[in-house]
Order: structure tokens, then C-alpha cells, then sequence
């Protein structure tokens, strides 16, 4: 099967040359890069790790944070903007929790990177580095839509939605994208909502924490799938695709068609067991290398690489972007690329 923007695993190695050091000035000034990340989810807790070790790696000292609510990263981003940093790194809990926390960073010229997700409504942002986010979508509802066989007229299928945390617009374009191809069969019928809950608003998981979506789980197949088959499901990610296939198993369910995000080791065992369809990969090792180049070069004082200038509107300004290519990771291939 072919997906739009998602290439194999051999392309990905493009991000892998090698990173000359600059992590102390002319004068042997140490340069400092303050990290604040979420621990909700295990990907996060992968990427922080491999952007220290890179950067420490590279001769940067870090001031590494991880929070688990919006107002403990608030603080950490103040605490790391007192610092006077060389460069902030942010992956945001809720992107919309930092216009006021960021205007002393702004005025004292400290520039912030936003990681896998944008901070809106804030001109201090200087750049953002991510996966491709729209392909990400895309590539959802274009392996359902092909393992299905719904452009030759298949179906009906029974098939139920879930989607990320309100506050990360990424979920969003995660779901409007993979809506965006599924919605055709929905009117047509070849896809069933039997539950009637097809909007963001009603599927979305809060936090991204796969156990807020356990109590809905049980609730659909409760209701309305005592006597009929749930054929396909939507899940925005691996940890929660994992709670998803915990209750079907609990109530003595098939497998369904089902989706997942970041290219967790747990979806890897699931895919080979027959039990999770597919995964799409945000390599943790790509965007981490990306993102020290990113930095090395706001250090320094250049220009970074960036390869989107017109998608990411934040609501005050368009922001430069690095966007990286993901990979879908089936039974096909999930030997080979688990492996790497």
C-alpha cells in the first residue's frame, strides 16, 4: 500500500549525520539549554532522554525538567527563563499555557523551540520541530481505508473514534485529517458509528492518558456491542490502543481493525501478536537529531533548517517549522524497523 508523505525506515537515516561539536562558545563559555517536557506519556520520557544525551554529547550543559500538570511546566519554564538559557526547548502540555509565562523570555531574547507541539497565541516562539502532522492523519485514514478495501465498496464495517488530548492541536489534526478520508464512507455507509460520537469534542481522550479512555471503552461495547462485532477502531496513540484491546479481551471481543501513534515497543508486540493493526512511528532518534541541530544553530546565531513556512500559524505569527517524515509500522515490516 501506498501513503501520502510516509516513507520507509531506510529514508528516516538522512537525520543521521554526524553533529559537529558546539556546545561552548569561543571562550569556553559553557552554553546552557533548558528542556521542559510532559511525563504523561512514555514517548515523551524517550525523546527527553535522547535530546539530553545528544546534547550533552555535543558539550551543552542541560537543565532537563519533566512535569505532569500545565501549571507545574509553567513554573519550570519561569524557574528555566530566570536561568537566562542559552535556548529553551518546550514540549507543551497545553499549548495555549505559556503567552504570558513566555513574554520575559521574549524580552530578554532567549529563543524557544517548540518540540512535537506549537505553543500558540505567543510571538516568542522562534521555532518548531515535528513530525509532519497532516501525514500523520492522513496516513491513519488511508491504511484503514485500503485494509478495509472501502474504495472497491466493502462493508458495512462497525468502527468507533478516539482522539488525543483537546489541548494539543496536533490531536485535532491528527482527527480531521483521518476524518477527512473516512467521512465519504460514513455517509454512505460503509462505515457504522453505532454510538453516534463522531466529533473531536466527543472522542477526544483528556491529557492524553490512556486510562481516561478505558471508562468509555467499556461503555461502547456495553452498550452497543453486546450481540454486534466492532470491526474498527480510531485510537490516536499505542498507549491508548493498548487499553482499547485490554477491555475488547476483558469482554471476550475479536480484534479489530485498530490504529496507533509513536512506535511504542508495547504496539510492536501487539503487531506481531495479531492484536494491533498498525502504528505510525515518530521516531524518537530523527526528531531528537533535528531538533540538536535546531538548537545548535539558534546558538550560534544562524539560520536553522526548516522545511514549512506557510502551515503553522499560532494564532500571532507563522512559525518556522521542521517537519519530519513518520512510517507506518505494520506486520509487514515490524521485525526489521522494531529491531533498529
Amino acid at each position: 500500500m501506498k501513503f501520502a508523505k510516509i516513507i520507509c525506515a531506510t529514508l528516516l537515516l538522512i537525520f543521521a549525520a554526524a553533529l559537529s561539536g558546539c556546545g561552548s562558545s569561543s571562550t569556553g563559555e559553557v552554553r546552557t539549554v533548558a528542556i521542559c517536557f510532559p511525563n504523561t506519556t512514555s514517548s515523551w520520557q524517550r525523546n527527553g532522554d535522547s535530546l539530553q544525551k545528544l546534547l550533552e554529547d555535543e558539550g551543552f550543559k542541560i537543565d532537563m525538567q519533566f512535569s505532569a500538570t500545565v501549571a507545574e511546566q509553567q513554573q519550570q519554564v519561569k524557574d528555566a527563563i530566570a536561568k537566562n538559557p542559552n535556548c529553551i526547548v518546550i514540549g507543551a502540555i497545553d499549548s495555549e499555557a505559556f503567552v504570558d509565562v513566555l513574554q520575559d523570555a521574549s524580552k530578554k531574547n532567549i529563543p524557544v523551540i517548540a518540540f512535537d507541539r506549537i505553543l500558540l497565541n505567543t510571538d516568542a516562539v522562534s521555532y518548531y520541530a515535528s513530525f509532519d502532522n497532516g501525514a500523520i492523519g492522513d496516513g491513519m485514514g488511508e491504511y484503514i481505508e485500503a485494509a478495509l478495501n472501502l474504495k472497491s465498496g466493502a462493508g458495512p464495517y462497525n468502527m468507533e473514534l478516539f482522539a488525543g488530548a483537546p489541548t494539543d492541536k496536533n490531536a485535532h489534526i491528527f482527527f480531521a485529517n483521518t476524518m477527512k478520508i473516512l467521512e465519504p464512507y460514513f455517509r454512505n455507509g460503509q462505515l457504522v458509528c453505532r454510538s453516534g460520537q463522531n466529533t473531536f469534542e466527543q472522542v477526544a481522550v483528556a491529557d492524553w492518558n490512556s486510562e481516561n479512555a478505558r471508562p468509555r471503552i467499556k461503555d461502547l461495547l456495553n452498550r452497543f456491542y453486546t450481540s454486534e462485532t466492532l470491526n474498527v477502531v480510531l485510537s490516536p496513540n499505542d498507549d491508548i490502543a493498548g487499553v482499547i484491546l485490554d477491555e475488547m479481551e476483558k469482554a471476550g471481543k475479536s480484534y479489530p481493525v485498530i490504529s496507533g501513534l509513536d512506535g511504542d515497543p508495547a504496539a510492536f508486540e501487539r503487531i506481531r501478536q495479531g492484536k494491533q493493526t498498525f502504528t505510525i512511528s515518530k521516531d524518537p532518534d530523527v526528531l531528537t537529531a533535528k531538533c540538536v541541530r535546531m538548537i545548535k544553530a539558534v546558538v550560534e546565531g544562524t539560520q536553522p533548517d526548516i522545511n514549512d513556512v506557510t502551515n503553522y500559524n499560532n494564532g500571532v505569527k507563522i512559525v518556522p517549522a521542521y517537519l519530519c517524515t513518520p512510517m507506518i509500522i505494520d506486520k509487514t515490516n515490524v521485525n526489521s524497523l522494531a529491531a533498529k
